[in-house]
């Protein structure tokens, strides 16, 4: 009878020692996974910030094309020969094919573009520490690890209440 019990305990303990093995290799393999996440997510961040900062460059270069256009139309209405003689090479080229002007105001795409935010480089290396410039995820996601309500974060960081919800569903 007691070597029954003795057996009976040995089994439970090699079962219970297979449950935590498993257990183990569960919790291991979920850290592994949020840690593939973070990095998938880092380099996300990398590549958006890589887009914008081309998409940034690539706007500066239009609108520097847009201006020199401009110039070239004004200076053109107000004396053709003198521009004539200012730009030889771009007379050929007007002949062969004309372009037509933009039909949105020029104005206040530029000015919509020059007042927006600047994307900085230092924000694409490592993140910032300092709470003044943090970005208004990385705040959103402190405030709501702290135990600040949704509504309270959205009026904080001047957005929307559902903005705030999806910048902390995709954390």
């Amino acid at each position: 009878m007691q070597m029954a019990f003795l057996l009976f305990l040995f089994i439970l303990q090699v079962v219970g020692f297979y449950f935590m093995a498993l257990l183990y290799m569960k919790v291991s393999k979920f850290n592994n996974l949020e840690k593939k996440q973070q990095r998938l997510m880092a380099e996300m961040d990398d590549a958006i910030g890589a887009y914008l900062s081309e998409l940034k460059e690539e706007n500066e270069r239009l609108i520097s094309i847009i201006e020199k256009r401009e110039k070239n139309d004004l200076l053109e209405k107000h004396s053709p020969e003198a521009r004539r003689y200012a730009e030889p090479e771009r007379q050929s080229e007007t002949k062969t094919f004309s372009i037509k002007p933009p039909s949105y105001p020029v104005k206040a795409a530029m000015k919509s573009y020059q007042t927006a935010p600047a994307l900085k480089k230092s924000n694409m290396i490592e993140p910032e520490t300092n709470a003044s410039e943090l970005d208004d995820r990385t705040l959103a996601i402190r405030m709501h690890d702290d135990g600040k309500p949704i509504e309270e974060i959205a009026k904080r960081l001047g957005k929307g209440k559902t903005e705030v919800e999806l910048l902390l569903k995709f954390r």
